[in-house]
């Protein structure tokens, strides 16, 4: 692997952002978009990245184990009931939960452990390319 692909890498490993990396790796602005599409395509950047990705994982301590109790922890507290007050800070008898926290933490856990799998499969266009063809052959006497 060229140096200029390692220099990609690790900034594209900070950034997620390929145009950005490709400038920074040396490839032209003009190109930098294609020039990033094209190296991230490669086998070895691809493997170097997930070396990357598993070094900092070690490094951080951050494991899907980690992800999913986090992920747990959220939805459940975005879930707990918390108990309304009006302005004089009596409270008024609602609660509230953050809904869209405990629906997105739970959409990642579910996501993780494959549990919308089965659907995603169920989405998945099939594609059936049948033709017809129709010969006809002319006549001919003898």
């Amino acid at each position: 692997m060229r140096d200029s692909h390692i220099k990609f890498c690790d900034k594209y490993f900070e950034t997620m952002n390929a145009s950005e990396s490709a400038i920074y790796a040396g490839f032209s602005a003009d190109t930098a978009r294609q020039s990033g599409y094209q190296v991230l395509l490669r086998q070895d950047v691809q493997d170097y990245l997930i070396k990357l990705r598993a070094e900092y994982a070690e490094k951080s301590g951050i494991s899907k184990l980690w992800i999913i109790e986090r992920f747990k922890t959220i939805s459940d507290r975005c879930i707990q009931e918390e108990p309304v007050f009006n302005n004089k800070g009596i409270p008024t008898g609602e609660y509230q939960f953050d809904s869209s926290g405990a629906n997105a933490a739970t959409a990642h856990l579910g996501k993780i452990i494959g549990v919308f799998e089965k659907d995603n499969e169920q989405s998945k266009q099939t594609i059936n390319n049948k033709i017809e063809i129709e010969i006809i052959l002319p006549i001919t006497e003898e």
